[in-house]
């Protein structure tokens, strides 16, 4: 497969594909016949109130449907819907095995009852936690945290009901969580405000240990871990619950704060903490059976948006271990939690990115003391990741990063937001690195924070960001029949306030869109998703066009492929781009793309370099060029001379590629005239269409083409066959040495999908060339290839919403 490959972890996304589906197995073996995966049929009312035969009876059903749900399985499968149905029915009083229940609610359509019994949840949840006033004197610390279960009536307390600990009480709050994701459920604003002071409180705040939490710590002179306290020592399973859950109390405690002004992001310090405590110590939770710990760190991961704790990329390290550590019979040590807890790591944490949220600092003097100038809105892209996986019935995650790293750890999201409301002065490094993002596919999304004008002329002004980024092209408002407004989900028509956009093309699609006055970003942090429904949808249909409906890859995969430095080419091709008109080379990264996989898979070295007809350049033969491509946009004339010179370079045993980039039409048709008029016939048909089964498209594996995709805005323009290619030919000598495409392959060849382009599927797209490319430098003979290419899956396949922390 051209399109995806994985990044340093040896964990593909194959093998984690392998894994689940073997972890699947194993735990639809365990089932009983029943259909549940209890130890004993009924609470064994005797069993110790943590055991899941006692008081957290229930837990077991819980945890695997749970997983299964998050590994992709349906609600509705014959295999798995018994039982979803008997967890439904069931009595549960143990706070482990409701909160893992709770999660449920959110794999299953919004009806009624699951509206009730997610209600019922959250009440029983509620009234469960340790309150004031308390039943009688005691351990005020436990305020604020959970028992291991409770009595209905919470005035008659139970013996050991007065304990607490941080590792049941993050379940309680999972549940509560879980529960206030149902449309209509609500929870009360004085739970989060509680739950947020007392895990806050529970902090050591001492230097040797501040940000790390231990299974119970009350709130003492100044919380310092003092010598002897060895029973209460931080654990790195405590912690990453207690990050967790100040970014579960901080999503809504921050709704209430005012974000209509902008003085830089406000910091959470016992967040900040506990994250800098997971940066040192996080490889401690990563590996060695810490199942229950890698839960822990993947739902940090996604919820702060961290691709890396300190240097350690989380998900790749992790999965790396879960791949490697996986038992012949699927499970991860034989244990049914072991196992639940590392495929909801594996599934959930590999989920597609939706959006990578650029931080940055200001360079410029004069702004240096703004305090996190990129998050004064902190949560605005994971509330809008969520509100996405809801609409799209599919879970996303989001990202923070950072132009400190390489441009391909960008692609993990089709989409780079950045936000400000100040003057945005990055360094030339930092502008050459957007540069190539946005050349390799990327869409930078700048949205002004507080619709600031200096942070606007920034990037449009006559000295902005956009100039340098894209000398070229330049910034206009987003025309009214663009494919963001009426090819999307939701029509722009609709929209009571239609946002201004502006926007920059290369001729074939955006590469970057500001949007200068709306502040969506706003409306995404306070989530107003009714009251200022444009600014979700605007979202949304940008997201779809940049990934063209949705057509996202799991984290990891990327379209990026380098060269692999071990394999020595052993032919070597040289590509003329022919440059005429205004807008020649619109997507020069696809051919930097086809070169490393022409250099991988076969062996082929490609060198390519700019040309321009009628200056006695495009040279055929051994020293020179062996084939010529011309693409671009809008209407093009080729004088006699240059006319001439490709004549003459075809003549001469050189192989001519025309495609129309975008399928722009005007270029189409501007090439028509010029074939015709270097090759002689008829314009409106140039050469005959070349049958799939011609040797172009037939070489052997892995490069025969089996099957022609177009794009889905192709499908929805062009009639006829879309199942078979529509390149037409013209010979010489009794050869093929004219290839013509009046749909894309230039834009095709990044690997990216996109909508709003009228040509084949990027993958499609590159085995075209590549074949053309082969077709030349074997003349006509099938090459033996190097490597096979990859057969990992690159997109995510469609899956109930779920849970996003």
């Amino acid at each position: 497969m051209l399109l995806g490959s994985f990044s340093t972890s040896a964990a593909t996304p194959e093998q984690v594909d392998a894994a689940l589906r073997k972890s699947k197995e194993y735990m639809y073996s365990k089932m009983d016949k029943v259909k549940y995966w209890e130890e004993v049929p009924v609470m064994d009312e005797k069993a110790g109130s943590h055991s899941t035969s006692g008081r957290q009876w229930g837990g077991l059903t819980a945890i695997s449907v749970y997983a299964l749900l998050a590994s992709g399985e349906k609600h509705l499968d014959p295999k798995l819907n018994p039982a979803v149905e008997w967890i439904k029915k069931q009595r549960i009083i143990g706070n482990y095995a409701l909160g893992l229940r709770a999660q449920l609610w959110t794999f299953l359509p919004p009806t009624p009852e699951v509206k009730q019994l997610a209600m019922k949840d959250r009440d029983y949840l509620y009234k469960g936690m340790h309150r004031n006033p308390l039943p009688k004197a005691g351990d005020k610390d436990r305020i604020g945290f959970y028992p291991y279960w409770f009595n209905d009536d919470r005035t008659k307390m139970q013996p050991g009901d007065k304990w607490w600990d941080l590792s049941i009480s993050q379940y309680g709050v999972l549940g509560m969580w879980a529960c206030e994701q149902v449309d209509g459920v609500e929870v009360p604003i004085d739970y989060w405000a509680e739950t947020d002071k007392a895990w806050k409180a529970a902090m050591y705040t001492d230097a040797e240990n501040k940000g790390g939490w231990a299974y119970r710590r009350g709130a003492g002179a100044g919380n310092e871990l003092k010598p002897g306290d060895t029973h209460e020592m931080v654990k790195p399973t405590m912690t990453a619950a207690g990050v967790a859950t100040l970014f579960i109390t901080q999503d809504y405690l921050l709704q209430y704060s005012n974000f209509g002004f902008c003085k830089g992001g406000a910091n959470n310090m016992h967040l900040e903490a506990g994250l800098a405590w997971m940066d040192k110590n996080v490889g401690k939770l990563l590996g060695g059976g810490q199942f229950y710990g890698m839960y822990g760190v993947e739902r940090i991961g996604v919820a702060s948006g961290k691709k890396y704790f300190g240097t350690v990329d989380w998900y790749n390290v992790g999965a790396d271990y879960l791949v490697k550590a996986q038992a012949a019979d699927g499970s991860w040590g034989g244990s049914i939690p072991n196992t639940c807890f590392a495929m909801l790591f594996l599934a959930r944490g590999r989920s597609p990115v939706i959006m990578n949220k650029l931080e940055y600092s200001l360079n410029d003097p004069a702004n240096a003391k703004i305090n996190l100038p990129w998050a004064q809105r902190p949560r605005d892209v994971a509330n809008f990741s969520r509100f996405a996986g809801k609409m799209s019935e599919q879970y996303f995650n989001w990202q923070v990063v950072n132009l400190r790293v390489s441009p391909d750890d960008l692609h993990d999201a089709p989409i780079l937001y950045v936000s400000g409301s100040k003057k945005l002065d990055f360094t030339d490094a930092e502008i050459a690195k957007l540069r190539e993002y946005t050349a390799a596919g990327g869409l930078i999304l700048f949205n002004a924070d507080c619709a600031d004008e200096e942070f606007v002329k920034s990037i449009v002004g006559p000295t902005g960001i956009g100039k340098k980024l894209f000398p070229k092209y330049e910034f206009r408002e987003l025309p009214a029949a663009h494919p963001i407004y009426v090819d999307q989900v939701y029509q722009a028509r609709n929209w009571k306030t239609k946002p201004k956009v502006l926007a920059v093309s290369n001729g074939v699609r955006e590469m970057a869109i500001l949007i200068p006055d709306a502040d969506v970003g706003r409306a995404w942090q306070t989530r107003a998703e009714k009251t200022k429904e444009e600014a979700y949808q605007l979202g949304m249909n940008i997201f779809y066009y940049a990934a063209e409906k949705g057509n996202v890859r799991y984290r990891g995969a990327t379209h990026v492929v380098k060269a692999d430095p071990k394999i020595k080419p052993t032919v070597n091709v040289k590509v003329a781009r022919i440059m005429v008109g205004d807008n020649p080379d619109p997507e020069p990264w696809g051919w930097q793309r086809l070169s490393a996989i022409l250099h991988n898979q076969a062996g082929v070295g490609v060198k390519v370099e700019p040309v321009k007809p009628g200056e006695k350049k495009l040279v055929s033969g051994p020293t020179g060029f062996q084939m010529a491509h011309l693409t671009g946009t809008g209407n093009f004339t080729m004088s006699a001379p240059q006319r001439d010179e490709i004549k003459a370079f075809v003549n001469g045993g050189g192989t001519l590629v025309v495609d129309a980039a975008g399928g722009d039409a005007a270029f189409a048709d501007a090439a028509e005239k010029e074939l015709a008029a270097i090759f002689g016939g008829d314009a409106s048909a140039i050469g005959p269409i070349i049958a799939p089964d011609e040797r172009v498209y037939e070489w052997a594996a892995p490069f025969k083409i089996a099957k022609f995709d177009y794009r889905k805005y192709t499908r929805g323009k062009l009639s006829g066959k879309l199942n078979v290619p529509r390149i037409r030919a013209i010979e010489r000598a009794g050869k093929q040495r004219v290839f013509y495409s009046r749909e894309d392959i230039s834009a095709g060849m990044l690997g990216q999908p996109c909508d709003g382009i009228l040509g084949y599927e990027p993958e499609t797209a590159t085995a075209i060339m590549r074949n053309i490319v082969l077709y030349v430098a074997y003349n006509g003979r099938p090459p033996r290839p190097t490597t096979s290419p990859a057969t990992a899956p690159t997109a995510n396949p469609a899956a109930p919403a779920a849970a996003a922390q």
